[in-house]
């Protein structure tokens, strides 16, 4: 029997985090770590490392492109999946995430089977 899969989802918009744990939990056994800013990401990853980390682009103080960064950077974190989550659906900040590594990207308001979907597809990989 496998371990237990560890997500992280981090977004500063609190009802955003529930909704992105209540899709997790409807369908994965998992455990679900959430941070409200990129700093706070961070400290999870390097403390709890996750299988997967659910990352809000657009937070105050440490946005999702400057954790990006500070992951590549870092070869403890570098592997860790991410998967890029936004309400702004725009052609080079796409581009830009991708040049990170990102393993897949989400549109807020995001769609459960969507959710699902791409997690499966990353956790699987």
């Amino acid at each position: 029997m496998g371990k237990k899969k560890k997500i992280l989802i981090v977004d500063d918009d609190y009802s955003s985090r529930r909704l992105l744990e209540r899709i997790i939990r409807s369908h994965f056994k998992c455990d679900v770590m959430q941070a409200k800013e990129g700093s706070e990401a961070l400290q999870a990853m390097f403390m709890d490392r996750p299988d997967l980390v659910v990352l809000d682009l657009h937070m105050p103080f440490m946005n999702g492109v400057q954790v990006l960064e500070a992951v590549k950077e870092s070869s403890a974190l570098r592997e860790i999946p991410i998967i890029a989550c936004t309400g702004v659906s725009n052609d080079s900040l796409v581009r830009k995430v991708l040049q990170y590594g990102v393993k897949s990207y989400l549109v807020k308001p995001v769609e459960p089977n969507t959710v699902i979907e791409k997690i499966t597809m990353v956790l699987e990989s």
